[in-house]
């Protein structure tokens, strides 16, 4: 993916994006070293070199969520379920094995594999609450996945 154009935030845009992450996500970003970039009318946010976040509301990246880890509601999907996420199909309850306590409509959710590595990140639905106690319906819709093209621009290239 060609930017338009990416360049570094000076520190007072860098000490506002690190207190946004830690009331946000709850983890705190020593880095200095916060670069913007613009394609279109996306924006991502790169700490130290690594694509971390997308979007104006801080999207965080898997790749981000599996370097530090984030304090936001997650759900541990079974295996059947883990090939049709990381394709970037929506989640929904019959998948589900294990949820945390806090799961809000309109909240990120982190979707974790049995091992506990993220495969995708999620818009809450409305339904979501309801779904899991009956155990059907839809709980989420995609945002990011293992595969996409934000994975793509994050992962380490080898």
């Amino acid at each position: 993916m060609n930017f338009l154009q990416k360049h570094l935030l000076s520190q007072k845009e860098v000490k506002e994006v690190q207190n946004k992450i830690k009331d946000m996500y709850g983890v705190t970003i020593t880095s200095e070293k916060i670069e913007i970039g613009k394609e279109k009318r996306r924006v991502f946010y790169f700490v130290d070199g690594v694509l971390s976040f997308f979007n104006d509301q801080l999207i965080p990246t898997l790749c981000f969520a599996q370097k530090y880890g984030l304090k936001i509601p997650w759900v541990v999907i079974d295996e059947g379920a883990v090939k049709a996420i990381a394709r970037g199909a929506d989640l929904y309850a019959p998948g589900v094995i294990e949820s945390s306590t806090e799961i809000k409509p309109g909240s990120l959710l982190l979707v974790k594999t049995r091992l506990g590595q993220p495969v995708a990140l999620m818009i809450v639905d409305e339904g979501a609450i309801e779904a899991l106690k009956v155990k059907k319906g839809k709980i989420a819709t995609a945002l990011h996945w293992i595969g996409d093209e934000i994975w793509d621009m994050c992962k380490p290239k080898n």
